[in-house]
């Protein structure tokens, strides 16, 4: 994947009267710099001090100030011996180094007495490259055991506010022989200072020891004193054997080389010029039981096998080859985690791990019941109606009275802000796609009790349709502090959003489904989505002058689906109030200065759904009012612009090349992915990334891939299952069914956002996970596509073709909602507003997508009709009929024409077939 349209730069090869000369002499602790084309280093004590890039075009210091690159942490014994712990950087810091070379190539020896051991650490600098070689020989009579062995990565991954081109993310696989890592600088501009093993070197584990993040080529001793804490590694932990001196295996040799690289697709190149295998994976590494995946693989040497863990319960197909790419297809029948090792070459592997699900529609249907279950129903508490935290691991559900394991501020998890409004927030959106009548009885006793004239104003209150802040409702109204830090708590904008969209999406259920009963009509839940997000522009920046305009909020791209509703119930002036907010925000990001990464904290992944609708709106705008005079403040070229930007900064945050379910696809916070992983915006920003390959890619098929991997990444958080799953793979037991984990920690011990002590997987508590899976609900489509690695692929659905000339699909993407077909150069989109295409039924369509079938049903068993809409992929004249009789005509004078059209529905809740097709060939 090319890096998307960031602000490209080039980098120039310097002359030879440019490059650096020596500094000064050899001396040990002596700081010199080292001649090369592209690498700037500086060293001390044998080590690298100081790595860039030489002529960059943002001078960036690759390695954190005061910190090595090129030392090892070691644990040794004689076999049955006790265990020592050994670092060069200590040995260098007492002065105990014989090091030698010049400046472009160090070799430092440290010499073990106990037991008797040399570490021979040479690094080279070359024109391309940077090799770091470790040898260990052992110089004693007796064998050595290397239990562990570490190679600290000191880089500078520290990011403050402004750090965009001088501090790093980290990108890291650790998996056998094909482990690599990569940084990049946050404005996505290249080079990637890229890291990969070289011959039989292999790294099989990770920590993070006082910030500073190493890599194990062996684990054997960490590994297991770590897993004794609860965690369960997935890869084998392993150790090596040093035969006395003199003895054919009394050396081994680990090596490593650094290079250079443009973007995502140069790093998979080096992979392959190195040895390695670039892996592509389609739909993704979350895979529901009811899809299967495709593995593509590309490499020097030949692909040996391709091994399950659970053989019995895994098909493995292989497929034919795709030019340089060998492909397997794989079906997994085990629920939870699923590792397949890749052999290739002689004798090395690498580790892909992936998840397996129970199928969306079950999950989306399982969370919200869980989320339902999760309430308080006691008139006599305050919290009355409040849906709340669980806690998986002891089974308990959290309220103002049991906290829990959660303490300090941060037990506002419990009942507002993200973490307590996501949860019906997702509920709400949920049930206006398949409506239940005990759920929304839930909603209901949640907003008529517990937020309205509790967690908000009122309409008789001052500041109406405020929202309280933290620490809940509670405390802040009954506050002896009458200002903004107790009564008048309403500023923290980011609270709104959530309420609206509980609003918006009842006011959906209300109006679309008459049959199910709500407390409240559609036009006052409108009016209540409208007056909170007013509140939202106005309350807090009356009350402390916090404006809703430079931040992207979570879920608040809800506004353009509110502004739609408002207009189509004829609250016109309603409608232009919150579209010229929305117009307004738009226009700042598009021509501000505003730091894409800034929300509460200096670096953050938060805002890349909001701000790619954003985008998404500005650039529909400036094409709407093209040649029409109207300004708009920015150009659809500035637009468009913006929109390349946001998705470049969504990109760098994300896990783009690593194949781990919990990398892939997720996005990344200020430690990389060393922690913190499948959080909300794996699927929130990965709405941003699919979309952007469904409508804007000029090559969408990595964004589709990428996307799509998004969206289902975050469901391996979920604990469900099967009864003969025990419910759940990662706390199992029939009352954990449908609870989720907040995020995956990939650590073998650690802790948590919230300060619970972890061992590697899933949170125990839900947290703010629900606002990815309302990030889900958007993103659930069938995608139909030519891939030029896996040819044409269904994501989240099934395929078959019939005679060359027709394709039938079958929609199991969680919604049956949403419909897209990419084949040929030729779009084709099938949106349906209300309802869901049949269950079981096959959607048909001509490979030219000049004609398609399908059938609907609705939860409402009176509903009469149904809307339709379709993007058109050629010119000409179209037709819509149902069960043969026509529905209406539209002329397409352009590709990507849109047409609408509703189409009947039958007592019980059925279509006959519709067919739109073209007409006038």
């Amino acid at each position: 994947m090319r890096a998307p349209r960031s602000p490209q730069v080039t980098l120039s090869r310097p002359s030879t009267t440019a490059v650096l000369l020596t500094l000064c002499t050899l001396s040990a602790g002596t700081c010199l710099a080292s001649p090369s084309e592209t690498f700037k280093v500086e060293w001390s004590d044998g080590a690298i001090v100081d790595l860039r890039r030489v002529d960059d075009a943002f001078d960036t210091p690759y390695i954190r100030s005061g910190a090595r690159l090129g030392d090892v942490d070691l644990r040794l014994r004689k076999p049955g011996g006790e265990w020592r712990s050994i670092s060069t950087s200590d040995l260098a810091e007492k002065g105990a180094t014989q090091s030698n070379g010049g400046a472009s190539e160090r070799t430092t020896t440290y010499a073990i007495p106990a037991p008797k051991l040399n570490v021979t650490i040479a690094i080279r600098v070359a024109t391309e490259s940077i090799d770091w070689t470790v040898t260990l020989e052992n110089t004693s009579e007796a064998p050595i055991e290397v239990g562990d062995l570490a190679f600290p990565l000191p880089m500078n991954t520290r990011f403050a506010r402004g750090s965009a081109t001088t501090s790093v993310l980290k990108h890291s696989f650790v998996s056998g022989h094909g482990s690599f890592f990569f940084w990049m600088r946050s404005n996505s501009v290249g080079p990637y200072l890229t890291m990969t093993p070289i011959g039989d070197t292999a790294l099989e584990y990770w920590d993070v020891k006082r910030g500073l993040y190493r890599a194990y080529a062996h684990s054997g001793v960490i590994g297991p004193e770590t897993s004794e804490q609860g965690g369960k590694w997935r890869q084998p932990h392993t150790t090596a054997i040093l035969q006395p001196k003199g003895a054919r295996r009394s050396k081994r040799t680990y090596s490593f080389r650094f290079q250079w690289a443009d973007d995502y697709d140069h790093v998979r190149d080096l992979l392959v010029q190195n040895g390695l295998v670039d892996i592509h994976v389609a739909p993704g590494m979350t895979i529901p039981s009811d899809l299967h995946a495709e593995l593509a693989l590309r490499c020097q040497h030949p692909i040996a096998l391709v091994e399950a863990e659970f053989p019995e319960e895994t098909q493995i197909d292989k497929l034919p080859p795709n030019g340089d790419y060998s492909r397997w297809r794989v079906k997994f029948g085990k629920l939870g985690e699923n590792r397949l090792k890749v052999s290739y070459g002689d004798g090395r592997h690498v580790y892909l791990e992936y998840f397996s699900t129970e199928p969306l529609e079950t999950l989306i249907k399982k969370r919200a019941s869980f989320i339902a279950r999760c309430q308080h129903l006691d008139p006599s508490k305050w919290y009355h109606g409040l849906i709340s935290e669980w806690n998986m691991e002891s089974g308990v559900l959290l309220g103002p009275d049991n906290y829990d394991r959660i303490k300090g501020w941060r037990i506002y998890e419990v009942t507002c802000d993200d973490p307590g409004l996501c949860k019906p927030a997702f509920l709400a959106a949920k049930n206006s796609e398949y409506p239940d009548q005990r759920e929304v009885t839930a909603l209901d006793d949640y907003v008529e009790h517990f937020v309205w004239g509790g967690l908000q104003r009122t309409t008789t209150e001052p500041y109406s349709y405020g929202i309280y802040g933290i620490p809940d409702w509670k405390q802040n109204r009954e506050s002896d502090d009458p200002g903004e830090k107790g009564q008048q708590h309403l500023w923290r904008t980011y609270d709104y959003p959530h309420i609206v969209l509980i609003y918006y999406h009842m006011h959906r259920l209300a109006r679309d489904f008459p049959n199910i009963r709500t407390r409240l009509t559609a036009e006052e839940y409108l009016q209540r989505a409208f007056g909170t997000a007013w509140a939202m522009f106005t309350v807090p920046w009356d009350i402390v002058q916090w404006s809703g305009y430079p931040t992207g909020y979570y879920n608040e791209l809800v506004l353009v689906d509110l502004i739609d509703a408002l207009e189509r119930a004829g609250r016109q002036a309603e409608a232009r109030l919150l579209r010229q907010c929305w117009a307004h925000k738009a226009e700042q990001f598009v021509n501000g200065k505003i730091d894409l990464f800034q929300s509460e904290y200096a670096f953050d992944s938060t805002g890349f759904e909001s701000t790619h609708a954003l985008a998404k709106y500005a650039v529909e705008q400036a094409s709407a009012s093209a040649g029409t005079g109207e300004s708009l403040g920015y150009t659809r070229q500035e637009a468009k612009a913006f929109m390349e930007k946001q998705l470049a900064a969504n990109l760098f945050c994300r896990g783009v090349i690593e194949p781990a379910y919990y990398y892939l696809g997720s996005d990344y916070r200020g430690r990389g992915g060393d922690g913190y992983t499948l959080s909300y915006m794996a699927q929130m920003g990965g709405w941003s990334v699919l979309d952007y390959g469904l409508y804007y890619a000029d090559e969408p098929a990595e964004y589709l891939r990428l996307g799509y991997t998004s969206y289902l990444s975050s469901w391996a958080l979920m604990n469900s299952g099967t009864p003969e799953s025990n419910y759940g793979y990662w706390y199992p037991g029939k009352q954990h069914d449908g609870a989720a984990g907040g995020g995956f920690e990939p650590a073998l011990s650690g802790e948590t956002w919230l300060n619970q002590p972890h061992h590697r997987g899933a949170w125990y508590y839900a947290c703010e996970i629900d606002l990815g899976y309302c990030g889900a609900l958007r993103s659930a489509a069938t995608v139909l596509a030519d891939d030029p690695i896996f040819g044409r692929f269904c994501f989240g659905g099934a395929l078959s073709e019939s005679d060359g000339k027709r394709l039938r699909v079958e929609p199991r993407d969680g919604l049956r909602r949403r419909f897209h077909a990419l084949l040929d150069d030729r779009k084709l989109h099938l949106l349906l507003e209300t309802d869901r295409f049949q269950s079981g039924e096959q959607l048909e369509l001509s490979t030219d997508l000049s004609s398609i079938a399908f059938r609907i049903e609705s939860d409402n068993p009176v509903r009469g009709s149904t809307p339709v809409t379709v993007s058109l992929p050629q010119q000409g004249l179209w037709r819509a009929t149902a069960g043969g009789k026509t529905l209406g005509d539209h002329s397409c004078s352009s590709a990507d024409s849109t047409w609408s059209f509703d189409v009947p529905v039958l007592d019980g809740g059925r279509s006959e077939q519709v067919i739109v097709r073209r007409v006038d060939r």
